[in-house]
């Protein structure tokens, strides 16, 4: 990749068996703009969402949990499959004024109501750092799909509470989340687990975004430095599946679960993209991981990509955690973000706004959160405008879920550079003019927009309270 060049998607389209190409000099005037107030937190250099009343944010006690759900007509049900769950983190917060139950027309979420419309109505805003007691918890588990609770409403909370989100397709899979978490969070459960991590990055042949993803990644990941090694200060051991390892077979290995398997999974890939299937293909495999059989100009299918229908049926991920680095792999919005059709107007590439299948999967199978990818991911997101390497983006959730830290806070390492992001660029502007000096600046600035974007759109599935037990492993 030369310097400033525009931003290479990790997206394979189905439709073309192509790698979707970059952003060119005509898409910079559609790059969309930031939510409002998201560069709030690197101006008042929080980096937490808790205000002082919250010396510890990692206990419950101190900084709450609550749920908020969507009202629709299968919310009771749902809370239902869920109470197991939410009586656990009842008993674990310990008090009323931090335990918070948001349902039904008055506290959940109704049909468009905005994220600043709900915390208005819970008497708090999206502008100042999070006082958990006696309004809105600072542990918040949304339920319900995005067209319940849109992907905006998740983001703009994002910037100050540690969120995470649950849908299901089939409402059993609430009751078998909240049973997998509730066993698993027991004192007297140990988790089958190693202590260990893994990485499976493919490098797809002559495919330049996979060949910057996994070089770079795997350079910083295993540096010879034993100070420097992913997990090495934490003496977390770390498996590394690259190239002609990451193979749909290793994937499935890893996905089974039980003993000895990794208690935390990396992947990074190209996803897939269905844009122009039929709905409920495009449902079922949008996101989908491509796997190192795939190269370019190949169809897509069940050799060389790995779907939701691709996890073992007899897989156990109960006390695992899942980052899956690639296109739509957390979901993936109607709209294309960054190219408009001909008359200006936007490109719808899916019926409605999705959860992806492989996510909800993972953890309906015991995984204890998975953290995704909304939209369209780029290489920006582990490197600066000028190329240089920042893999600690990638790396500092990983090391924090290492340590035992709640997902949603490990999580929350991700919005603070979107927000340092959306700072530098809210004070940039798009280059006009036609020289090449001129064009290379405009690329510079899309991927500045495009790596803000890009740590916006994760997106944390699961409880943002859940842990790893570390002090259970051997």
């Amino acid at each position: 990749m030369t310097s400033n060049a525009f931003p290479m998607p990790l997206c394979v389209r189905a439709a073309t068996s192509r790698v979707r190409p970059p952003l060119t000099d005509a898409d910079v005037p559609h790059l969309p703009p930031d939510l409002p107030n998201a560069d709030k937190r690197k101006k008042s250099g929080k980096i937490l969402g808790t205000d002082s009343s919250v010396p510890n944010p990692q206990d419950l006690t101190m900084a709450g949990w609550g749920i908020i759900f969507a009202t629709n007509p299968q919310a009771e049900l749902i809370k239902a499959q869920l109470q197991p769950l939410i009586d656990l983190r009842r008993s674990q917060v310990q008090s009323a004024d931090l335990f918070r139950i948001f349902e039904g027309p008055q506290n959940g979420v109704t049909p468009n109501l905005t994220a600043e419309a709900w915390a208005y109505s819970r008497g708090v805003t999206l502008n100042a750092p999070v006082h958990p007691r006696g309004k809105v918890p600072y542990y918040l588990l949304l339920v319900g799909s995005p067209q319940d609770i849109s992907f905006e409403f998740q983001n703009k909370l994002k910037m100050q509470w540690a969120v995470g989100r649950l849908y299901f397709n089939d409402i059993a899979d609430y009751g078998r989340y909240a049973a997998s978490i509730v066993q698993y969070e027991s004192e007297s459960f140990t988790p089958a687990q190693a202590k260990k991590a893994a990485c499976w990055m493919t490098r797809n042949p002559k495919d330049q975004p996979t060949d910057l993803l996994s070089s770079t990644l795997k350079q910083a990941f295993d540096n010879p430095d034993p100070g420097e090694a992913l997990g090495a200060s934490r003496s977390f051991p770390v498996d590394y599946y690259v190239s002609a390892q990451a193979t749909k077979p290793q994937l499935q290995k890893l996905l089974s679960g039980g003993p000895q398997s990794p208690a935390i999974l990396f992947t990074g890939s190209h996803g897939a993209d269905y844009w122009g299937a039929v709905p409920e293909i495009q449902r079922r495999m949008q996101g989908s991981l491509i796997t190192q059989e795939w190269s370019d100009g190949a169809a897509l299918d069940s050799s060389n990509s790995f779907s939701a229908d691709d996890v073992p049926a007899t897989a156990n991920l109960q006390g695992a955690m899942v980052f899956l680095f690639a296109c739509y792999s957390g979901g993936c919005p109607a709209f294309d973000s960054y190219t408009r059709n001909e008359d200006g107007s936007l490109v719808r590439i899916a019926d409605e706004d999705m959860i992806s299948r492989l996510p909800q999967t993972l953890l309906a199978k015991g995984a204890l959160a998975v953290l995704g990818h909304v939209d369209i991911a780029h290489c920006d997101s582990f490197l600066t405008t000028d190329d240089t390497p920042q893999t600690q983006v990638i790396a500092s959730p990983l090391e924090y879920l290492m340590d035992g830290m709640r997902v949603g806070r490990a999580a929350d390492s991700l919005t603070s550079v979107w927000t340092s992001l959306s700072a530098s660029a809210g004070s940039a502007k798009p280059p006009t003019g036609t020289t090449a000096a001129a064009a290379q600046k405009r690329a510079a600035y899309a991927r500045l927009v495009v790596s803000r974007d890009d740590l916006k759109n994760f997106i944390l599935l699961g409880d943002p309270a859940a842990r790893l037990k570390v002090e259970k492993f051997a």
